[in-house]
């Protein structure tokens, strides 16, 4: 349960509350942990418990906020956000300066959300890496639109996630923990990282093809095949393809796609389906399938080596995370 002075603070509000005193306001978990200096994480997987109003002064920055279950109704310096994956389920919020945050309770109204928040401190210290220039740090997004982050109004733009991101997202909401290690941090913070990378990543193509010397068509075809092995590995009953069918599907031969594959995203392809299925067989243990199956969905035949890749991959047994549950 989360009470309602875990939200004490001198601009919080809650309008028309049913309750006094320290109630519980909703139930489920909330935490909020900043990944490194400037570079915040707050996640949520909660349901209200009343139906009211809270208002809060947010501060300046870039924020990006996606659902992954239920909904999300809010109002941000006067623009209305609603997402809930079967339609929008995402948007990049730019504020140049601090806004109103309204939220609107609905009791038995479930979220499960992600929010990312990159203070003006981190924008400026990180401008020449971001491709950012001069004071104004303006930023546009795919749409063409451009998003101020100093000077000018609220802005902001919907996005639709991959699964990749998605899956990302759900990495960062079972490891939010404000008492993880520095090491475990500075892994969150890359991939906090990574999806404010795709979100943005059709601002300024050749700039973002840098890091990874791909050219852009190379990139996308890159992209194109990383959304294929998610929808891949959605459906463990089907039987994967090689990597020469890989090959002859993107055009490119076999050592081609290995290779260029590696640039966009740091690992093979092998590695990649692999750790997408772990984090698919997490995901089942944390909603408490059992681990013979969460092994067989994973594609191990052993239980055996099925938990020595689970160790390796997150640092715990299959069992101490079905144990949460």
């Amino acid at each position: 349960m989360v009470h309602r002075h875990e939200f004490e603070s001198p601009d919080y509000q809650f309008v028309a509350a049913p309750f006094s005193g320290d109630a519980p306001v909703l139930e489920g978990r909330v935490q909020e942990v900043e990944l490194q200096p400037g570079l915040w994480l707050h996640c949520a997987e909660v349901s209200d418990l009343h139906n009211m109003t809270s208002r809060v002064r947010l501060d300046e920055g870039l924020r990006l906020v996606m659902v992954l279950a239920g909904e999300l109704d809010v109002t941000i310096g006067g623009h209305r956000l609603h997402l809930r994956p079967e339609s929008v389920s995402a948007a990049v919020v730019s504020m140049p300066q601090p806004a109103l945050f309204e939220r609107r309770w609905q009791r038995g109204k479930w979220e499960r959300k992600l929010s990312l928040h990159l203070t003006p401190e981190w924008l400026k210290a990180h401008a020449s890496v971001c491709g950012l220039s001069g004071p104004s740090l303006n930023v546009t997004l795919g749409s063409g639109l451009p998003v101020p982050v100093r000077g000018g109004d609220v802005c902001v733009v919907p996005w639709t996630p991959s699964p990749h991101a998605l899956a990302l997202a759900e990495q960062l909401i079972l490891d939010a923990d404000a008492s993880a290690s520095p090491l475990m941090r500075l892994r969150q913070a890359g991939r906090a990282l990574e999806i404010f990378y795709e979100a943005l990543a059709k601002r300024e193509a050749p700039t973002l093809t840098e890091a990874t010397g791909l050219r852009l068509r190379d990139h996308e075809r890159m992209v194109r095949l990383r959304d294929f092995l998610d929808d891949e590995i959605r459906q463990p009953y089907l039987q994967a393809l090689t990597i020469e069918a890989l090959g002859q599907r993107f055009g490119l031969s076999a050592s081609a796609l290995q290779r260029q594959f590696r640039q966009a995203f740091s690992c093979s392809i092998n590695e990649y389906r692999r750790n997408m299925r772990l984090l698919q067989a997490r995901a089942e243990l944390e909603r408490g399938s059992t681990i013979a199956a969460a092994a067989e969905r994973a594609g191990y035949g052993s239980a055996a080596n099925f938990a020595t890749a689970f160790r390796r991959q997150f640092g715990l047994s299959p069992r101490a995370v079905r144990g949460r549950v």
